[in-house]
């Protein structure tokens, strides 16, 4: 069953003395792009993210987040106070106190709240045991996604197939009708000459005329080939393979087929089945944007 390209997950774990939220958010894209947004010690796992989401996706704008806080595991890791930096900020707004001739006093949340002043110490854990944590939190919120995917896929393929059977219904009635396009031509034709000409029907001329009207408005072939790529969209709908591109490239060519079948029918009943056909095929190529 084919799959959306829309899907939500998150999970959480513990890294060193933080504690991670993971989410992972997919939308349609034409092809797999992936971002990844973590805090700055973290960025050496962003290739190992990337490759671990490729592996998952085919297609869709991809974007993982990671989102730190401390962890309630207060052994795993120690406040760390960065004296130095301290008394640099302390240095700093004594300067700029006196330089402006502010009254107030340098406090000490002045002090304490300046970046990277005070920090979580991280534990001694290696890249290797850090990565692995991480990747089993990524792995859960991967499930979600592709759990999701799938059932906004189901529900996708549902509505696809119910146009495709619509288009099916028309095509019908445009075969039913097709023939009686050249007879009602020969009557037409007919009945014109005799209003405008007294002598004889050349029926010679007649049958040719007839003939290449025939020849010019048969669609025939128009409409098996787009049978044919129905039958191959509602073949690709249950397919467990990304398809969307496949998908993609049958629209169009049900589209370019349906064209010719307007442009060559000559009836006025033909042409209004066309505009109904070119109508859900227009609703094919919205929906298929978010099929993988």
């Amino acid at each position: 069953m084919i799959k959306s390209m829309t899907g939500f997950g998150a999970s959480e774990v513990v890294v060193g003395a933080y504690h991670h939220r993971v989410e992972v958010r997919s939308v349609n894209s034409k092809f797999c792009d992936v971002k990844v947004k973590s805090p700055t010690d973290l960025n050496w796992m962003e290739i190992k993210i990337q490759q671990l989401i490729k592996k998952s996706f085919a297609r869709g704008h991809i974007e993982v987040l990671f989102f730190r806080g401390s962890s309630l595991k207060t052994d795993e890791g120690s406040l760390n106070v960065n004296w130095a930096l301290a008394e640099e900020y302390y240095k700093a707004y004594q300067s700029i106190k006196h330089k402006f001739g502010i009254s107030h006093d340098v406090s000490l949340a002045m002090v304490t709240n300046a970046r990277e002043v005070i920090t979580l110490k991280q534990s001694d854990e290696d890249q290797d045991a850090t990565w692995d944590k991480a990747k089993k939190a990524l792995d859960a919120a991967i499930e979600s996604v592709i759990t999701m995917r799938k059932a906004e896929g189901k529900a996708l393929a549902m509505d696809l197939a119910g146009r495709c059977n619509t288009i099916t219904d028309v095509l019908k009635s445009i075969s039913n009708v097709a023939p009686t396009v050249v007879e009602n031509y020969k009557k037409r034709l007919m009945d014109k000459i005799e209003q405008i000409s007294e002598q004889e029907l050349d029926q010679v001329r007649l049958s040719q005329e007839v003939c290449y009207y025939a020849d010019r408005c048969d669609i025939t072939e128009e409409l098996t080939r787009l049978k044919s790529h129905i039958q191959q969209f509602l073949h690709f709908l249950d397919s467990k393979e990304p398809v969307g591109r496949r998908l993609d490239f049958l629209v169009q060519e049900m589209n370019r087929e349906t064209n010719t079948i307007g442009s060559k029918s000559g009836s006025a009943d033909i042409s209004q089945k066309v505009v109904e056909i070119k109508s859900e095929i227009e609703k094919l190529r919205e929906q298929i944007q978010n099929v993988e």
